[in-house]
């Protein structure tokens, strides 16, 4: 593995995953666009051959590992030949954007925690609402797990394993890392515990498998609701999209926290490629080495006072995401005055 120019960690799964997405399941599709969060440049495909595919920038992929990847490559082509190819609606695929996240949890991926690490596809369609989505836990134990949506089709779909029965308690879902003062406060005043987990995809997979068990149950109270993320520190769209898509299809609902607290409405991220953040706000959210377009950080840190500070895809607005338990006008209100309760005693980082 190597570290990314924001000092985050990057690996061959990275990249070789990536690949196989664009060059082999995606490559005779015609989408709107596709934005993977590992950007290797412009490449042209005349320059690929079976060397290409063991050097991911830089990285050499071990021999031992190299016939994984050939294998792979076979059943992702004939996969796409059978499925994709074979029924495509060019009409309909022109409008679409794929956001692409290769390996979501890298961090933990690198760590010994892969079980917390997945694969996500999102869509989004013209207007750059996230529609359909799937969420992929490969090294999930005893078997790989994963999440499905698409809330227009009429279609939600899970595989969770065979686990002990889900607890009602509700938690707080957080990074394994250390927390804002807000979602500390957040954590309080629900008066729930707080469950660390990596990767915004398995996050939702936490929440949404406790709220499907919720869900099963007869009795119910408030407090031993289903789980929670609510995060005021920045994730990217790539993250995002898919989390969206699945969530909706099962009746939750991935916003704004921005909105959500202030303005008492649904607002959504915009998964549309593109050069600028079509999300920005100016002087909301705080300049980092995760968000920031500019070379050297200023000091003492600011807020962004201009879309061109910042990346195109980074969630400068927070995010609230819950499942379908809270998704009513009691479950709301129940949120969004805990929200505000701890907002008043530590505002959102947004950073």
């Amino acid at each position: 593995q190597k570290t990314k120019k924001d000092n985050s960690a990057f690996t061959i799964a990275d990249g070789t995953v990536q690949r196989l997405l664009i060059k082999c399941l995606f490559s005779n599709v015609a989408f709107r666009d596709i934005v993977g969060e590992e950007d290797e440049g412009e490449e042209e495909d005349d320059g690929i051959d079976d060397n290409w595919w063991y050097q991911v920038q830089g990285l050499i992929i071990p021999k031992h590992v190299q016939p994984l990847v050939d294998l792979t490559r076979i059943q992702i082509e004939s996969l796409a030949k059978n499925l994709l190819v074979s029924n495509s609606n060019e009409s309909y695929y022109s409008k679409l954007t794929v956001f692409i996240d290769p390996i979501d949890g890298t961090r933990e991926f690198s760590n010994g925690k892969g079980e917390q690490c997945s694969i996500c596809i999102g869509f989004a369609d013209e207007h750059g609402k996230a529609i359909a989505g799937v969420v992929y836990r490969p090294l999930s134990k005893p078997s790989p797990t994963w999440v499905a949506g698409a809330k227009s089709e009429g279609y939600a779909s899970h595989n969770f394993e065979e686990e002990e029965e889900q607890s009602t308690t509700g938690a707080v879902l957080s990074t394994n890392g250390s927390i804002s003062a807000f979602v500390e406060s957040l954590t309080a005043e629900l008066d729930v515990p707080r469950i660390k987990a990596g990767g915004a995809g398995n996050k939702m997979m936490l929440l949404l498998q406790q709220s499907i068990s919720v869900a099963n149950k007869e009795e119910v109270s408030k407090t031993q609701r289903g789980h929670l993320y609510i995060q005021d520190r920045g994730v990217s769209r790539w993250d995002t999209c898919a989390a969206e898509a699945c969530l909706n299809a099962f009746g939750g609902q991935l916003l704004k926290l921005t909105d959500f607290l202030e303005d008492e409405k649904d607002g959504y991220y915009t998964y549309l490629a593109s050069q600028t953040n079509l999300d920005f706000i100016p002087n909301t959210a705080n300049l980092t080495k995760y968000n920031s377009n500019l070379q050297d950080l200023p000091s003492p840190a600011q807020k962004a006072q201009d879309v061109c500070q910042v990346k195109a895809y980074s969630n400068l607005c927070g995010l609230v995401c819950f499942g379908k338990e809270f998704n009513t006008q009691e479950g709301r209100k129940y949120l969004r005055d805990a929200i505000r309760k701890a907002a008043a005693i530590n505002a959102p980082s947004l950073d």
